[in-house]
């Protein structure tokens, strides 16, 4: 019974987490169309030049595949008995939405490229999942790759925040900003999977592992 109760428990927090993922990633992109208007009214971009029109069926993409992780939480939702496939089914979608938030990144580079002529930013958004905090190491080794590190490309000479200068670094700005990655799904999902072991209910009924946890 004990591993019945739990294993519902994490799974029910599984479910809220990919809705609410869904909804960030969702609400990111309609900041970040918001963010492309401004960039190509800024450049006097205009129709089939502008970055937000070169990038509307990568958002698209984007949105439709983060929709996916609301299939997955429904699919938890209408189970009667949670198992490892829905533990396969939200860490499927999670990837595939890290997975095309990215390649929105690299489409804007191939826009920099082809439109700007600019050398834009050297990096592209590798790996979404684990959220916005680096060690100092992984900061130093994956500057130009995280998205995080692009607030200091908006930094200029004299100290001052500056608007992005290529479409990339609207993107990766954008999403460093205003969607916090995937790290506490990433962490939901694992603890979800370890529910369904019978240790792991008798683990958290047992008062030493407070102890050494507290």
């Amino acid at each position: 019974m004990g591993k019945s109760i739990t294993t519902n428990q994490e799974f029910s927090k599984l479910e809220r987490r990919l809705r609410q993922t869904a909804d960030d990633a969702v609400n990111c992109l309609k900041v970040l169309k918001g963010n492309l208007s401004e960039f190509d009214s800024r450049h006097k971009l205009f129709f089939v030049n502008t970055s937000k029109f070169y990038l509307r069926s990568d958002i698209r993409a984007a949105k439709d595949t983060a929709s996916e992780l609301r299939a997955a939480a429904n699919q938890i939702a209408e189970c009667e008995s949670p198992s490892e496939s829905e533990i396969t089914a939200s860490r499927s979608t999670m990837h595939a939405t890290a997975d095309a938030l990215n390649e929105l990144a690299r489409a804007a580079r191939t826009y920099d490229k082809k439109n700007l002529k600019s050398k834009g930013i050297t990096g592209v958004v590798t790996f979404l999942i684990g959220g916005k905090k680096q060690s100092k190491r992984e900061s130093k080794m994956s500057k130009d790759n995280d998205p995080v590190g692009m607030d200091n490309n908006r930094v200029g000479s004299e100290g001052i925040l500056r608007a992005p200068d290529t479409v990339e670094e609207v993107v990766t700005s954008t999403l460093s900003d205003c969607f916090s990655g995937f790290m506490e799904l990433q962490h939901q999902i694992a603890t979800s999977e370890k529910s369904l072991s019978p240790l792991f209910a008798e683990g958290t009924n047992d008062p030493t592992v407070w102890i050494l946890t507290s």
